[in-house]
């Protein structure tokens, strides 16, 4: 087979994948598709990734051309990941299917049923790209952003339809629910940040599914600092230094309350950027717990963490909100040692959350 037909043959098959999958699926156990699969794999995750950050940026009204080369890099990142993740799902399933004492579905047959079952992310990039043509156009960006959605969440949907047909057609009914669910689980925990940027993305769509926070706001002195404005209690006092990374310190008699910056941020979701900024917190500490919800502040959706721990014999508490409304994340960090009363401590770190403003 020349070059030619073998490429006719590939896009053949990606196209039958994706228009008859059922039709595929019944074929599966008859077809060799070698390193097909693997190439699939990668170009479907190229294009997830850069349709959802597309997706992402113009939600946020970004200019796509200044973030070229992080949606090069992170496509490529993306794309070799789920290659080497399909890989790693199908030998655990095919170790499934063994453990059941069952035959069939040989390991390269239940690669290939998961790498063209990825087929439809093919797709993403053209809602993301109407999205951003909307966007340039300043014309019903809102409207487009949640038609991209929707389609985007279809095209995982059946994703989920074209695994669960593929699966089927090389094993027999019972362990194919086996090894279907086995896939569920694992790609939930490797894809995980994927799904939760569609969240975040739908949140920007429909803010009003994401409860206000339940603070009443702090009154004090108001405090505008580049890029953001909060009120604190006439106790609180201004101890920035300079310090890199901090927008601003402020403390009292009993706690401290910095605001985190970072640069970059632009295709970061708050609660990513959230997960960076608690890690730096709790290097030294032990026995750690964190409880985690989103909210919303002045129009604002923001990320509130409680966590706290043990550092050197002394209970430490933080309570923090983050948000990343544009090409910067910012973090309210109140943190409190040895609280007398946690749950007052934090009743005063969101009442001073509550009065936070960013601009636009």
């Amino acid at each position: 087979m020349d070059s030619t037909s073998e490429l006719q043959w590939f896009r053949g098959e990606i196209w039958r994948s994706l228009t008859h999958p059922a039709d595929f699926a019944r074929d599966l156990a008859r077809e060799h598709y070698g390193l097909a699969g693997v190439l699939v794999a990668i170009v479907s995750g190229i294009a997830l990734s850069i349709g959802i950050d597309l997706l992402v940026l113009a939600s946020k009204r970004l200019a796509v051309g200044d973030f070229v080369p992080r949606l090069l890099i992170d496509a490529g990142l993306l794309g070799m990941r789920l290659a080497i993740t399909a890989a790693v799902i199908a030998w655990i399933a095919n170790g499934a299917v063994r453990l059941l004492g069952r035959r069939g579905g040989s390991l390269d047959q239940l690669f290939t049923a998961l790498t063209f079952a990825l087929v439809p992310l093919l797709l993403v990039p053209v809602p993301a790209l109407l999205v951003i043509g909307s966007s340039m156009l300043e014309v019903g960006l809102t409207q487009t952003l949640a038609f991209a959605a929707i389609v985007v969440l279809a095209l995982m949907l059946r994703v989920l339809v074209g695994v669960a047909l593929n699966i089927r057609g090389i094993l027999p009914p019972l362990v194919a629910v086996v090894a279907f669910v086995v896939v569920l689980i694992l790609s939930s925990f490797v894809l995980g940040d994927e799904i939760t940027r569609m969240r975040f993305l739908g949140y920007v769509i429909a803010p009003q599914v994401v409860p206000s926070l339940s603070a009443t706001p702090a009154t004090g002195a108001r405090q505008d600092m580049l890029g953001f404005d909060l009120t604190l209690p006439s106790e609180w006092r201004n101890a920035s230094t300079g310090v890199r990374g901090e927008a601003a310190r402020f403390e009292s008699s009993h706690a401290t309350l910095v605001v985190a910056r970072a640069a970059g941020a632009a295709l970061d979701t708050a609660d990513s950027y959230a997960n960076i900024v608690m890690s730096g917190q709790l290097v030294g500490v032990h026995d750690t717990w964190h409880d985690r919800s989103v909210e919303r502040i002045n129009g604002m959706i923001v990320v509130d963490d409680r966590y706290g721990g043990d550092y050197e014999g002394r209970q430490v508490a933080w309570r923090q909100f983050t948000s990343v409304p544009g090409v910067q994340g910012l973090a309210l960090v109140y943190r409190v040692v040895e609280p007398a009363d946690r749950d007052a401590a934090f009743a005063e770190a969101a009442s001073i959350a509550a009065t936070w403003h960013i601009a636009d």
